[in-house]
């Protein structure tokens, strides 16, 4: 009898591992997270992606049921924070977005006297195109620090040094094919948990930023339909049409990410370049995804990134009239805003609720931007993209 009950007893008694326990334990300290990211325009939306309102039946309880103080309406289970910023043009204001993000996440919360509100941790940027410009993110931590340099005499004499500082919690992967990128992500716990190989372990890893999700589509297309039954049998493995080899790569870099989320709670953000053009839809244009189905159900939200145009020269214009306009117009070029919106394609399949959050936000949660030569500046939409 005592063996019964000790048997029946253990098996109420639920394993889990110590990260499940620690996020466990970081979802009642922190349940609904607010900032993930220390951009407003870019963690609202997040913030309704990941934590879908309850539904009309949840919030609403059923005739007969107890009065709305006392019916306890279970949350939804946040889902992971993963966002994409697509374009469909080169020069669309991707890459410096995700500098903007990067420093963000970097810059220290606060330095002498000055608030700043940087989030003060840790970065692992993955540079699959091996576009990654230091320089360039130096000069947008610079930018935003300089914003807040006025309020503290120490931040104004040590705006570099500390722009680098920052530039320390940085780590910079290249990896050169997605068998790589796998790797890749899947060694990063290991990196950050050896304290002897970098500065950041005092810091949380706050942002995974992947440049270009699809840098190595074309790589993997080909290695695809190369890979042929005797290559399998060769290698002691099982056949795979090609498609069905192209669609696991995808699935085992959701399955790295995924695993990484877990362990260390990191935003990841991507960039990528659709194939196909933009089409007019609810919440301003949408783009049919080109990646395979798991890296679709796997990426919370994706924001569409555009540059607002410049009119052409007119058809009937003379030289002499367009080398008079040429300065005015690249004055034009030089400060013309780009354009972020949520992707809302495939919005039938969205949980219910999340549409009309969205629809609830200023301008649809639609942000607008701009780059100059010393950084990157969010503000609110202000039109219709």
């Amino acid at each position: 009898m005592a063996d019964v009950l000790g048997a029946r007893l253990l098996s109420e008694v639920k394993e889990e591992r110590l990260d499940e326990f620690l996020q466990s334990l970081r979802s009642l300290h922190d349940p609904k997270p607010t900032k993930r990211l220390g951009l407003p325009a870019i963690d609202r939306l997040l913030d309704v992606f990941t934590h879908p309102p309850p539904t009309q039946q949840e919030s609403h309880p059923q005739w007969g049921s107890p009065p709305l103080e006392q019916h306890a309406v279970p949350p939804r289970k946040a889902r992971p924070s993963t966002i994409e910023f697509c374009a469909t043009a080169p020069c669309s204001g991707k890459t410096q977005l995700l500098y903007h993000i990067a420093s963000a996440c970097l810059t220290p919360a606060a330095y002498g006297e000055a608030t700043v509100g940087g989030k003060e941790a840790a970065v692992i940027w993955i540079d699959t195109d091996s576009r990654f410009d230091i320089t360039r993110l130096h000069s947008v931590i610079r930018s935003q620090l300089s914003l807040h340099a006025l309020q503290s005499k120490s931040l104004q004499q040590d705006l570099d040094q500390v722009a680098t500082a920052a530039l320390q919690h940085l780590h910079v992967f290249r990896p050169q094919s997605s068998e790589s990128l796998i790797a890749t992500i899947r060694s990063i716990p290991d990196y950050l948990f050896a304290p002897n190989r970098h500065y950041s372990s005092a810091r949380t890893l706050q942002a995974c930023i992947i440049s270009n999700i699809s840098a190595f589509l074309y790589q993997d297309k080909l290695d695809a339909d190369v890979y042929s039954p005797q290559t399998a049998e060769a290698a002691n493995a099982v056949p795979q049409p090609s498609s069905g080899r192209f669609t696991q790569r995808y699935r085992d870099i959701v399955s790295a990410l995924r695993a990484l989320q877990s362990k260390l709670s990191c935003t990841v953000v991507t960039g990528n370049i659709a194939l196909s053009p933009l089409q007019p839809s609810t919440f301003g244009s949408s783009v049919r995804p080109h990646l395979p189905a798991a890296w679709t159900a796997f990426c919370t939200l994706k924001v569409n990134v555009v540059r607002q145009r410049i009119p052409k020269f007119a058809p009937a214009m003379s030289a002499e009239e367009a080398r008079l306009e040429a300065a005015e117009r690249l004055i034009a070029v030089r400060e013309s805003a780009f354009n972020g919106w949520v992707d809302s394609w495939g919005i039938e399949g969205w949980e219910s609720g999340l549409r009309e959050a969205l629809e609830a936000l200023d301008y649809k949660g639609a942000f607008r931007f701009r780059v100059d030569q010393d950084g990157v500046r969010i503000e609110e939409h202000r039109e219709n993209p």
